[in-house]
């Protein structure tokens, strides 16, 4: 079964260990000029994709082909998304994707307002310190490297899970058949992707699909650039075949507000004066990993709430997204001079709970036996010594003490750092040259 959405190319993989020093969970190696994707430690972060300058690490989502394997396909928007747009609204955007043949466009930043009221609430009736559960990368972190965190985290679900189970509930009312609709998500990273067929906190995803953003971007430049070259939207929208599909009135209200949540700073824009004041932002997976580092060292007082993304200025900077993640902040930050107020809606018929626990995933480094585990650890504390301590990553591991593990876990052997090498071959040539000038018994002490 996959468990990740971020993917290896081994043949176009150089071994030249940039994705290894990136990697915040030191989930890969190379071994042999190719690197390699440890599974249970992946969070799909893609720095491995932003950094592998050969295209090695990849991702891929569904695609528009299968809008045509179903007679009521949904298309749910993040808020991210309209900020790779510049000078397009957004019931232009909802417009283009009715045209390219989906049943209804529903924003997901409805759910995120919504959602915003519900954290209000929960901020207010639960004391102690909290941390945004809707960034799936920091969520998955947190199992991994942080668990003694876990309680910490939001039991709520992110909007996009929020949105979806309530569309569901409404195409069911409608009389929808549940095998000829599917809800689509346009997802800015991969991680989006993984929770559709590996959530967490919920049993199964109320989404279906996911496309990724760069190629509904396209798609919907190329609806409009038709409707350009056309020189005649309003006659084109009449004689349209989809014209039920276009219909404006099919346009919902556009949640302005609720776009906030698509860059950093967004979500807790939505949160009351006197709380945000005692709330922190912090985007960038590295920069996460740092404040994690301090939270769980007890570093960290006089914060109620975290707002924590692991891409850069939030999901403006996802790895499927065209614009730059500044110029994507900076056309959302626009967009939300449009409404000054959250929409009309029921904000008491979401369902927003986790229904699950958020557990802790057990890494076993070096021995889930007890008494192998202690034995390995003693051997892991003398390989340390050996090494340089440099964490120069030559060797294909991120560090000398995740090369100490492997070698361990045989793995890896200590010949695999070049330091080491470099003395190991150095201690022979001594040897040789002492070997080649050492005299029989009988030649010695000759004058």
């Amino acid at each position: 079964m996959q468990k990740h959405s971020v993917l290896l190319k081994e043949k176009l993989c150089e071994g030249c260990t940039n994705c290894v020093k990136k990697c915040p969970t030191k989930a890969i190696r190379v071994h042999q000029g190719k690197a390699t994707i440890k599974e249970e430690l992946c969070i799909d972060c893609a720095e491995c994709i932003r950094t592998c300058a050969y295209h090695a690490k990849y991702s891929r989502t569904n695609t528009f082909l299968e809008l045509a394997d179903y007679d009521y396909p949904v298309i749910l928007i993040p808020p991210s998304f309209y900020g790779q747009f510049d000078g397009i609204k957004p019931e232009e955007i909802h417009r283009a994707l009715y045209k390219i043949g989906f049943k209804e466009v529903r924003d997901v930043a409805v759910a995120a307002e919504a959602l915003s009221w519900k954290t209000k609430t929960y901020l207010k009736d639960n004391p102690g310190m909290f941390i945004s559960s809707s960034c799936p990368v920091v969520v998955r972190m947190i199992k991994i490297l942080y668990p003694e965190l876990l309680g910490h985290l939001l039991k709520l679900k992110a909007p996009v899970e929020i949105m979806a189970e309530s569309i569901k509930t409404e195409l069911r009312e409608k009389g929808l058949a549940e095998e000829d609709t599917a809800l689509f998500f346009i997802t800015p990273c991969p991680a989006k992707n993984t929770t559709i067929f590996n959530p967490m906190g919920i049993e199964k995803s109320f989404l279906d699909k996911s496309i990724a953003v760069d190629l509904v971007y396209q798609e919907i430049l190329k609806v409009l650039d038709e409707e350009v070259n056309s020189n005649d939207d309003k006659e084109l929208i009449t004689n349209s075949t989809h014209s039920d599909a276009i219909d404006r009135d099919k346009i919902t209200p556009i949640p302005y507000k609720g776009f906030s949540w698509g860059q950093s700073e967004g979500e807790l824009s939505l949160l009351d004066d006197d709380l945000s004041k005692r709330t922190l932002s912090v985007s960038g997976i590295h920069n996460v990993k740092d404040l994690l580092e301090e939270l769980s060292r007890n570093n960290v007082k006089g914060i109620k709430y975290f707002e924590l993304a692991a891409c850069n200025q939030g999901c403006v900077g996802g790895v499927f997204n065209v614009a730059n993640p500044y110029q994507a902040k900076h056309n959302i930050l626009k967009l939300l001079d449009e409404g000054k107020n959250m929409i009309e809606q029921d904000f008491s018929k979401y369902n927003y709970d986790l229904t699950k626990d958020l557990k802790a995933i057990q890494i076993d480094r070096l021995d889930s036996n007890m008494e192998k585990a202690m034995k390995k650890l003693i051997q892991l504390e003398k390989e340390i010594d050996l090494l340089p301590g440099l964490d120069c990553a030559a060797c294909g591991a991120p560090d000398c003490k995740t090369l100490a593990e492997d070698i361990v876990n045989g793995r890896g052997k200590r010949s695999d750092c070049i330091f080491v090498l470099r003395q190991q071959v150095e201690d022979l040539a001594d040897k040789m040259s002492e070997l080649a000038h050492a005299l029989p018994p009988v030649m010695r002490n000759r004058k």
